[in-house]
């Protein structure tokens, strides 16, 4: 079996296409309980186009989903933010005075969108 992805499984809810668990696909193990597959990479190429970032400077020690809600108004896009600026564990949040790239708002549908379309 090659997974599916949650959206694709009738019997689980729907994700809004905004969360990172959308990156994984699930499988089912013999008891029939799905878990993500999350060995599945994304990066950003290292040439994004400047017109589509900002940069922000960290003023206070927030975590990555306040950093989202601050920038896009949500806290589920914090995974984008992570992937902007190769930030490969979440867990650390960015110390004070850090630059951050961010992708302008109006670019972050046609990222997710892309996004989608490169894993289905």
């Amino acid at each position: 079996m090659n997974g599916l992805y949650q959206n694709k499984i009738q019997e689980l809810p729907t994700l809004s296409d905004t969360k990172y668990e959308n990156i994984f696909r699930l499988f089912k193990t013999e008891n029939n309980q799905y878990f993500y597959n999350i060995i599945n990479t994304v990066y950003f190429p290292k040439l994004i186009n400047e017109t589509m970032i900002d940069y922000i400077t960290v003023r206070q020690k927030l975590p990555w989903t306040m950093i989202s809600y601050n920038a896009y108004k949500t806290i589920d896009l914090w995974w984008l933010i992570c992937l902007v600026n190769n930030i490969y564990n979440p867990i650390i949040i960015p110390n004070i005075g850090t630059t951050l790239k961010m992708l302008k708002p109006i670019y972050v549908r046609q990222v997710i969108d892309e996004l989608q379309t490169y894993l289905t």
